[in-house]
């Protein structure tokens, strides 16, 4: 199975595909705490444009985001061992991954530290085969421990969380529905389920990762919980088979919800608690539901944080 090495963490040299694109993406949550984030940052070189949503939130409701899609890409946003947007969000690859956040309301410096190591995921999901717009792909588990500011609240995390990268052609109009739904458990256990609604297709796949080894989930039925909004999940339980022969359920809730838009496509990332028999961590439920493949922004959201800037969680529905 093929280790991806800390220099394929860093930035790399484009195609000349105006499609070409690359990622980083992180996700965590700390419930003793209280606090919970996530940051997709896509840089198309070709295209020189930068798409990126960034959001925190409490549990109490306080929350922060910021989303810009095809903003220009700045002479400073990539070197040789960094990535960000501007003077707003920057992540630097020294051996770690280094998250650092700047905004009038919002400030974070984050450090994400791995459980395991950067291994080729589809290897085990689906041997022979690529992810659509992710031919160079590896998802890692782990730590985020650090600091942010949100308003004048600030908060100290030690979270578990979950990080990608990727870096290849990305078409963002061909998906009419995604589920990616990562559970991390502990350095020991991580639960990965996709699915994937694509030309006329549904691709089901992912892994386990459990006490030093990987083991292929080689079906699973995942069943989401929808707001009225037809947009925000309030929970969501799956039935995971593996190759080995067993069967694991897992089930999460929902402490808040992060709409992402890019590009014409709308995902909505579920941040809560994950369950599994007597374990409970963390879980990021990635849903997009859109069987009419839509590419505008939604008109109101229910349970999501939509807004731009600092803002609080309201029981009514949000307008934007």
């Amino acid at each position: 199975m093929h280790i991806f090495s800390e220099a394929d963490d860093r930035p790399h040299v484009p195609t000349d595909d105006p499609l070409w694109q690359e990622s980083s993406l992180f996700v965590w949550h700390d419930r003793q705490a209280g606090v919970g984030g996530f940051w997709r940052l896509g840089q198309e070189p070709v295209a020189g444009a930068v798409n990126s949503c960034f959001g925190v939130f409490t549990h109490d409701g306080l929350r922060f985001r910021s989303n810009v899609t095809g903003a220009p890409l700045g002479a400073g946003d990539r070197g040789e061992a960094h990535m960000g947007w501007g003077p707003h969000l920057r992540v630097l690859f020294d051996g770690d991954a280094h998250i650092a956040a700047d905004f009038p309301d919002c400030e974070a410096d984050l450090r994400f530290a791995d459980f395991h190591p950067r291994f080729d995921y589809h290897a085990i999901a689906m041997p022979g085969r690529q992810l659509a717009g992710a031919a160079h792909h590896f998802e890692v588990s782990g730590r985020m421990r650090g600091t942010i500011r949100i308003g004048d609240r600030e908060v100290a995390i030690d979270a578990l969380g979950y990080r990608d990268r990727s870096w290849a052609r990305r078409d963002w109009s061909t998906s009419r529905g995604t589920r990616w739904w990562p559970c991390v458990f502990g350095p020991d256990l991580t639960t990965h389920v996709i699915h994937l609604v694509q030309e006329g297709r549904v691709l089901k796949v992912g892994y386990v990762w459990r006490d030093g080894g990987t083991i292929a989930i080689v079906d699973s039925d995942v069943v989401v919980e929808l707001e009225s909004d037809a947009l925000t999940p309030r929970a969501g339980r799956g039935v995971l088979h593996l190759a080995n022969g067993e069967t694991l359920q897992i089930a999460c809730d929902r402490s808040d919800a992060i709409v992402m838009h890019v590009r014409g496509y709308t995902a909505v990332e579920t941040i809560g608690t994950a369950r599994l028999g007597t374990r409970v961590g963390m879980s990021n439920l990635e849903v997009s539901s859109n069987a009419a493949g839509g590419s505008a922004l939604p008109l109101c959201t229910l349970g999501s944080n939509a807004a731009e800037g600092v803002s609080h969680r309201k029981r009514d529905v949000h307008q934007i």
